[in-house]
């Protein structure tokens, strides 16, 4: 057999192996399963039932019994803005999914959270590949290449500021090398995190450029940049986040998250 016959296959088996996982996992709650901010629930006679954890009792909610509407549930916030990471904490209310069996089941979730089925049955099963920081940034070329330079202490602070829960639902599983364990709170739910995500790589780019600048007066220009931001905003009113892979506007919430770690501890030693 070939090798790429060989891995389809295994990709094959690992399918039809996480949609009967999941299914009998869900079978066996009758009040649900929660999997990221949805809860899902066996039920007669329809199969199963998909709806945001805050619509748990809702009525009056939007019924689809397609499960490729997911794909358009997944897209934007409640605000209508595009979701490019969708473990963020930031899915729509207002839907209910009724699909009709394991396999409906697992597309409406893999629309909701991609590979976030398969990923949790290989885990489950201790087969799932992880792949550290170090190993990951070494692969990255052209402007994302400047990540391999990314300090330990960047990657804690970049981690923290981007993989908690309150930004970011999935169950982080990566160090960041073999040698070096990222000391972060991993995560509550059921979505693991295999390696570092595109929005990450992304961010951690801009945590190296905010570690390359000169400080010497006490700020660098990026810290002053924010800190007026977030005063020009505060005095008129108009605090709000930018959207969330806009890391080069001084209100990106991670953004943000990265200057409490850093920025802060700073101005309270100079205070």
């Amino acid at each position: 057999m070939s090798e790429a016959r060989s891995g389809r296959l295994r990709v094959e088996n690992a399918s039809a192996g996480s949609r009967e996982a999941f299914a009998a996992w869900v079978d066996g709650a009758p009040d649900g399963r929660v999997f990221g901010q949805v809860i899902v629930r066996p039920a007669p006679p329809f199969g199963y039932s998909l709806r945001h954890t805050d619509d748990a009792r809702e009525a009056g909610l939007r019924v689809s019994e397609d499960p490729r509407a997911a794909r358009e549930i997944a897209k934007l916030t409640e605000g209508g803005d595009y979701r490019p990471l969708k473990s963020s904490p930031n899915l729509r209310r207002g839907w209910e999914l009724r699909v009709a069996d394991a396999r409906g089941l697992v597309t409406a979730m893999n629309y909701l959270y991609p590979a976030g089925v398969v990923h949790w049955y290989l885990n489950r099963e201790g087969r799932l590949d992880l792949t550290s920081f170090r190993e990951n940034a070494a692969r990255q070329s052209g402007i994302y290449k400047r990540v391999q330079r990314l300090s330990d202490e960047g990657v804690l602070d970049a981690a923290l500021a981007c993989c908690e829960d309150a930004v970011c639902l999935k169950k982080t599983l990566w160090d960041v090398d073999e040698d070096t364990p990222l000391e972060v709170d991993r995560g509550e739910g059921e979505i693991p995190c295999p390696e570092p995500c595109s929005i990450f790589v992304s961010f951690a780019r801009r945590v190296r450029l905010f570690e390359r600048e000169n400080d010497a007066d006490g700020l660098s220009p990026s810290e002053k940049e924010d800190l007026a931001a977030l005063v020009e905003a505060a005095a008129t009113g108009e605090v709000g986040f930018a959207r969330e892979a806009e890391f080069e506007n001084p209100l990106n919430e991670r953004r943000m998250r990265y200057r409490r770690l850093t920025l802060v501890p700073k101005l309270r030693r100079n205070g």
